[in-house]
């Protein structure tokens, strides 16, 4: 049942994939910010502030959506947190909270997770952003890729700031 549901999975990933390389981008002062995470990206809540404050944004403006293993023991910050256990066996998700969080739309989403997972690339595609940014990631469709040591956060947010600066979206 596990290989059906997978299969279903990167259909949609090939899907939110096409979609994502079709759109276009605002460029606009980011308000709203969308955190994928999981336990091996080495978010803290100390590396949370240092973020916030890189950006030059409160605590409100963050929504931090992790996703772990059944069995990974994580000291989870405030937010949405999911396993692999919220899908359906034809692949849909079947928590409301978590529906609601995919639903919203952001400025920015910055990707943690190094997308290690199947299930990490599918959340990565599917948080609705105006602006991505991740790990250097074969493949995947970021707006902005960071050649940064993975889970070395507070260098991703000081690159994250510096380019996002640049690019006119602080």
């Amino acid at each position: 049942m596990l290989k059906f549901k997978e299969h279903i999975i990167k259909k949609k990933i090939e899907k939110l994939q096409q979609t994502l390389d079709n759109r276009s981008m605002e460029i606009k002062p980011v308000k709203t910010v969308a955190i994928l995470n999981n336990p091996k990206s080495n978010l803290t809540f100390d590396n949370l502030k240092y973020l916030q404050k890189a950006l030059g944004l409160s605590s409100s403006q963050f929504d931090i959506f992790t996703f772990k293993e059944k069995n990974d023991h994580y000291n989870e910050l405030r937010g949405i947190v999911a396993s692999k256990d919220i899908f359906s066996t034809f692949g849909k998700i079947k928590t409301p909270e978590i529906l609601e969080f995919l639903d919203k739309k952001y400025d920015l989403l910055i990707d943690f997770t190094g997308q290690t997972t199947l299930y990490e690339q599918f959340f990565s595609l599917t948080i609705k952003a105006n602006f991505r940014i991740g790990y250097m990631h074969p493949g995947e469709t970021y707006d902005l890729m960071l050649n940064v040591p993975q889970g070395d956060i507070k260098k991703f947010a000081d690159e994250t700031a510096r380019y996002l600066k640049i690019i006119g979206l602080l």
